[in-house]
């Protein structure tokens, strides 16, 4: 089969593949830098197009036109996958750089002095620097769980090497200046370019997939309101914590109960509550270790599961707990109610002992809260008992 025929049907592919990342971009357009992976494809069909037609349309577009489009196309492509791995582009200036390259050698060899041989070698130098500088970039962003970047990084490496046995090929080979009757492994390339593209494209979307997974198993996971685990996410990290246990390994964990929080939401309303919630779970968050779990699992209640902790170590984490919510302030509104609301909490600790549930520990901090909270009720009593007196006696 002659190259021109071969390049027919990698366009026509191209078309097909162009069309099918614009309804995978459409289905998932919260997805970063989605509609750019879109746009290298256009722009690599537009490519392929004017290479195509070389022959029926003037020399000046299909040549430098056509190789112009699949150059900008990787850059595109490169921008993609940054936003989508939510990466600066401090490094497209490499890729533009290439770009200025490409478009030297593509006016001084294909428009001002043609010479097919020197034209390719500089076209397949440029998009060997460009994919290998992205498949460097994308193995370095692999999401082990899936394997999906580095499958897109292998396939982008592939090409790279097609570009090196292409750059050999026409050192070794002779290269007709007539492109188009070019015979030999330099059609055979133009087959696996368009698998490889292919792979490309399935990379991607598994990609895609991927990644949102990962963002329904979070928010399947995660509480709206504070960003905190939820009493789903809290007991699957249980479940791994304790599945690790050992007798020199004994988690802790520290129940957290709001106080009077009801008179919060019914005194101030319950926007002024739920950024008490919120103020209170930044301030857990904070005081935790990131090896530690915490979780919102009821509507003022709060839990912090410590791997490898002892109830001492618990103990005075929950009193530096209990120091910083006594310090939060939160703005309770404007007008007759304008000023700040201050937050207390009670808490319960306990430890794990050897073969104990996850479910057992928790009652037992659940017991402990229940034990602060009758302490602080009639710390409570005995100052309000206090000031009663007081007021009598004057």
């Amino acid at each position: 089969m002659d190259i021109h025929t071969l390049h027919v049907e990698h366009t026509v592919l191209l078309a097909v593949y162009t069309l099918l990342t614009v309804v995978n971009s459409r289905m998932h357009r919260g997805v970063r830098g989605i509609h750019f992976f879109s746009v290298y494809n256009a722009l690599l069909f537009a490519g392929a197009l004017l290479v195509a037609l070389r022959g029926s349309i003037p020399d000046f577009p299909s040549i430098v036109g056509g190789n112009m489009f699949v150059v900008v196309g990787y850059v595109a492509l490169f921008v993609s996958l940054a936003r989508f791995f939510g990466t600066r582009l401090s490094q497209i200036y490499l890729q533009l750089a290439l770009v200025g390259v490409a478009l030297a050698a593509m006016l001084q060899y294909g428009w001002l002095h043609p010479n097919t041989e020197r034209r390719l070698l500089a076209y397949s130098v440029v998009l060997f620097a460009q994919q290998i500088h992205i498949a460097i970039f994308t193995a370095r962003k692999e999401r082990r769980r899936t394997h999906a970047a580095a499958t897109m990084a292998v396939i982008l490496a592939s090409l790279a090497a097609m570009n090196i046995v292409r750059i050999g090929t026409i050192l070794v080979e002779s290269v007709p200046q007539d492109y188009l009757s070019v015979r030999g492994s330099l059609v055979w390339m133009v087959l696996i370019n368009t698998a490889l593209q292919c792979g490309v494209i399935v990379s991607y979307v598994w990609m895609t997939a991927s990644l949102l997974r990962s963002t329904l198993a979070l928010q399947a996971s995660t509480d709206p309101l504070t960003g905190l685990l939820n009493r789903r996410g809290i007991d699957r990290a249980a479940a791994r914590v304790f599945a690790a246990i050992g007798p020199a390994n004994l988690p802790s964990a520290i129940l957290v109960d709001l106080d009077d929080f009801k008179r919060i939401n019914d005194t101030y309303g319950h926007g002024c509550g739920d950024t008490a919630l919120a103020a209170v779970a930044r301030t857990l968050s904070v005081g935790l270790r990131h090896s530690d779990f915490i979780g919102r699992i009821g509507g003022d209640e709060f839990v912090a599961i410590l791997p490898e902790t002892t109830l001492e170590t618990a103990h005075a984490m929950a009193a530096k707990l209990d120091e910083a919510i006594r310090a939060i302030r939160v703005s309770r509104g404007t007008g007759d109610v304008q000023g700040t609301v201050t937050v207390s909490a009670s808490f319960g600790c306990a430890q794990a002992e050897q073969n104990m549930t996850w479910t057992r520990l928790l009652s037992r901090c659940d017991k402990h809260l229940y034990e602060a909270k009758a302490i602080r009720r009639a710390e409570a009593a005995r100052l309000i008992a206090e000031k009663d007196s007081i007021y009598t006696a004057s």
